[in-house]
Formats: C-alpha cells, structure tokens, sequence
C-alpha cells in the first residue's frame, strides 16, 4: 500500500460520503474554506492497487520564522479504527511528516476508541471538542422525541403554533445568517470569522453544507448551520435573535434540521460539543447521549521543537487571533 495525493475534488467527497466513518470536517470544501485562515488542505489516500484503502485530510499551517509546520487533522482520518488499514495510514501519515518540514501531527478521530501506533501521545491541547452529545437518527420520531424533556417538546410546538416556520437556505444569502451571529457573539461574548470566511465555507461545503433559518412574518430570527458527510451530520454554527428566544424559535429550528438530516440517511447528529452551563442545558433538554471520543493525539517529528511549541502555543494562539483579526478589519 502507498500514500497518494488526491487531486479530485469529486471522487474525494463521494468516498468521505461514502464511509461510515467519514466525517464532515474531512470534506474538500472544509479544508478549502480553511485557506483563508492561512491552512493548506492536502488529500491523501492509502492505495491498495486503485482501490481507496483509508483517506485523510491533512491541514498544514506555517509557523511564524520558523520554516516549518503544523499538521492538523480534523475529525479524521478516514477508516474504521478496528481495522489494519488504520495502522498502515498512521505510519504513512507519520512518514509523510517527515518529508514536509512538519513540526508535529495532530489528529481528532471522531472515534469511541482506539489504539494508536507508538509514537502518538495524548495531546495537552485540543482544538475541537472531545466531549459531545449526539442523537441516534435510526430511531422514529416518537422515539427521539421520547427522552426530550418536556419543556423542550413544549416549546417546539409552541413555536410552529405561533407561526415560526423553517427553510434551507440554497441561493446563499447569508447577511441575516452574518448579522444574527453577530448578535448572538456579542450577547455570549465570543469572536467570529470574517463574513468572506462563511461566504468561502458556504461555496466549498455546497450541498453537504446545509443552513437553515427559522422565519416569523418572513424575517429570519435563528439560523443552524451543519455539514454533513458519511453517517454524521455535525453542527457548525447557530444563532438566534432576541425575537427569536422569545418565539422559541431555536427549537424548532433544531428539531426540524434533525429531521431534515434523518430523512437524508443521516445516522449520528452530533451536536458538537458540550460547552457551559448555558449552552449544554439547552442541548441536554433534546435527550442526546453523551458521548466522548478519543481526544486529541500528536505525533512529534521533532521532539524538541515539539516540546517548546507546547509551551508556548498557549501564549501564541491569542496573539495569532488578534493579528488575524486585525488583518481582516
């Protein structure tokens, strides 16, 4: 078997799409809309001959000065844990590294577990979330809506009684999308991406990038917005006016774009993390499972630049933030 670079943006997606264990933030358009951040997406499969044996997104950033980079592997790679194929892509991936300038390889399998090569080590850091909540999509309606508590079924009714409907946005039109997240990061204090960077993601993603909006009297007054690839569809962003809390709006949003996502053939909605009180409360009331993946893992390449990035990747990534935020005003 022997790592390939894949350069075909079509049979790229539809074997991400078509593995159980492909997730969404492997998809090409993810790692495109990742460009303007600075991140250089690399497709490379594991090839048995012409068949697609495993495959994994790589996303390199450059470190400032130094000549070398980061590899970064989000929710990936692409292959079933249990099998030999993932050994075989692990030591491929690190031998790739190697001839890349690569600093270290960092991984976040979207896995319940695993034993990685030797070599990998628990990281000290983490970018996404390992803890989660998901809802199993095999199952009927009335048997998602059954663990709901039921203030949440409440307002989900509510909601579509008092006139509060919902539809994908497919012409991307995505200013009340920019300006209810504007909102609602000012409200929870937390930082955005530019709007070039949802306009790049919505034009990457495509139809594996579905935004929802819930309207009253033709205004939007929340949005969801979920990438969906393989079994899983994940959420990304989401948002709501202060309308919008009052109409329960975000309720019924969510609860429609879950079943939207279940009629699609969706298996696994992962709600994408377990964040604070506030923001788990409301996700808690739709009766997922908790679920908690594997975390995140680094194989160092150089053990000594490794160790030292370590120490100051907590210092660096709030001062990256500001000057990127400066550089896109």
């Amino acid at each position: 078997m022997q790592l390939v670079e894949i350069t075909d943006q079509a049979a790229w997606d539809q074997f991400v799409d078509g593995q159980p264990d492909g997730h969404p933030l492997q998809l090409w358009g993810w790692g495109e809309a990742k460009r303007t951040n600075n991140w250089t997406p690399y497709r490379l499969a594991l090839m048995d001959g012409d068949t697609w044996a495993a495959a994994v997104q790589v996303l390199l950033w450059p470190i400032p000065r130094v000549g070398r980079f980061i590899a970064y592997v989000p929710r990936g790679p692409v292959v079933d844990p249990t099998q030999p194929e993932a050994t075989r892509l692990f030591e491929a991936l690190a031998a790739w590294a190697k001839t890349h300038r690569i600093l270290y390889v960092r991984v976040e399998p979207a896995w319940l577990e695993a034993r990685l090569p030797a070599g990998w080590r628990r990281a000290k850091h983490t970018v996404q979330l390992p803890e989660t909540y998901t809802i199993d999509l095999r199952q009927t309606e009335a048997e998602i809506l059954e663990p709901m508590s039921r203030k949440h079924r409440q307002y989900i009714r509510k909601a579509e009684r008092d006139g509060v409907s919902v539809v994908r946005e497919t012409a991307g039109n995505l200013a009340p999308m920019y300006q209810i997240y504007t909102e609602t990061a000012h409200r929870a204090g937390f930082g955005i991406h530019t709007e070039d960077y949802y306009a790049e993601l919505f034009r990457s993603l495509g139809d594996h990038g579905p935004l929802y909006y819930a309207q009253y009297e033709g205004r939007p007054v929340a949005f969801l917005w979920l990438a969906a690839a393989g079994t899983t569809a994940y959420e990304l962003y989401g948002g709501v006016t202060a309308e919008g809390q009052e109409l329960k709006a975000n309720y019924f949003l969510k609860w429609r774009a879950m079943m939207d996502m279940k009629a699609a053939g969706r298996v696994i909605y992962d709600f994408n993390g377990r964040l604070n009180e506030g923001v788990s409360r409301f996700k808690d009331g739709f009766g997922p499972e908790a679920t908690d993946y594997i975390g995140t893992w680094d194989y160092p390449i150089n053990q000594l630049g490794y160790q030292l990035w370590e120490r100051l990747w907590p210092i660096a990534k709030p001062i990256g933030r500001r000057l990127l935020a400066r550089r896109h005003k």
